[in-house]
């Protein structure tokens, strides 16, 4: 097999984000095909106390809190198991990682920026298993690593949804069967998680944890679905210890009444304006144009440019609201991840 050229610390800086994801994942299927093992899992359960003291730092500098609502979790402390919990995004990672109290390496996706930041020289330190979501040969990595890991004692965290749940109106998003497909494969318990934050405090509710027989009859969407309703469970009873909100607990804040006015005034005058002019165009035109045609004549030719020529001429405009429509959300992404080269394509 071709040796794999190492980049030094400088040359991974001075490369576009999009260049080092793909260093990076190019690397780990090489380590992968050139039959290197997983190393450090039993050297990180030594360090443990480390990795915990960081933590508590982190959470003293960003002033949260973490609180255990719930806790049914049984599972013997030295033997390997998956830590599967909700995902709601900013500091829940590190918050998650100090409430299970056991070291446990990462599954992340898509890290993206993040290789460029101080946070991802940590999860290293604490361990990690990252992979690219859209790369099938570099997910396949990552689910055989993760095997490897469990399988030699180590512990994993993962996240089911596969990305951060801002959603209003779903508890918990689709979940994907690699959590419950490991489980079966190693025989390892599954303890659910579920977290919630509110202001600067992060409520989890720690389930109770399960195994899945390798003989078991039911398919893995079923226990996909399973693993799911646990998840929703849990995450309905942090919701039921937070206080209920009536109407008079909501109080006008001046500056978002000002800049929603600042944005609505505006629409709200150009759309008033173009309605009243929509409606006296007809009769101004009919008005003037009927000293010289009758208005059958009128009404003929303002049908055939209203319902024809009008039309035509803003049918260019349908193709470009439609591509801004489609390219905007992929722009700001990538925006977001720092691949300035993928925008200027």
């Amino acid at each position: 097999m071709e040796e794999f050229n190492k980049l030094n610390i400088l040359q991974k800086r001075k490369m576009a984000i999009e260049d080092l994801v793909k260093y990076y994942a190019d690397y780990r299927i090489y380590c992968y095909n050139n039959n290197e093992k997983l190393k450090g899992i039993e050297l990180r359960k030594k360090i443990h106390f480390l990795i915990d003291l960081i933590l508590q730092i982190d959470k003293l500098v960003s002033k949260e809190n973490n609180i255990i609502i719930g806790n049914e979790n049984k599972a013997i402390k030295d033997e390997p198991k998956i830590f599967a919990c909700t995902h709601i995004g900013g500091n829940d990672i590190q918050r998650t990682l100090q409430i299970i109290k056991e070291p446990a390496y990462l599954m992340l996706g898509d890290p993206g920026i993040l290789y460029r930041k101080l946070i991802y020289q940590g999860l290293k330190l604490n361990g990690v298993i990252p992979l690219e979501t859209k790369n099938k040969v570099d997910r396949k990595v990552a689910y055989n690593r993760s095997i490897e890991l469990l399988n030699n004692g180590g512990n994993l965290l993962i996240y089911p949804e596969g990305a951060w749940n801002v959603s209003p109106n779903e508890l918990v998003m689709k979940t994907f069967v690699g959590t419950v497909r490991m489980a079966r494969e190693t025989g390892v318990q599954i303890v659910p998680i579920a977290v919630e934050q509110y202001g600067k405090n992060f409520y989890f509710n720690i389930g109770k944890n399960y195994g899945i027989a390798k003989n078991s009859n039911k398919t893995e969407k079923e226990l996909n679905n399973e693993l799911r309703d646990k998840l929703v469970t849990l995450k309905w009873h942090i919701l039921e210890t937070q206080e209920t909100l009536k109407r008079k607990d909501f109080h006008p804040n001046k500056i978002y009444i000002k800049d929603t006015l600042k944005i609505s005034i505006p629409n709200t005058m150009s759309r008033l304006i173009g309605s009243i002019a929509y409606f006296l165009e007809p009769i101004i035109l009919i008005t003037f144009l009927s000293k010289n045609y009758s208005i059958n004549y009128i009404t003929h030719e303002y049908g055939i440019i209203s319902g024809y020529v009008i039309p035509l001429i803003l049918l260019p405009s349908f193709f470009t609201l439609a591509i801004s429509q489609a390219l905007l959300p992929v722009i700001s992404k990538e925006y977001i991840k720092g691949n300035k080269k993928y925008i200027r394509k």
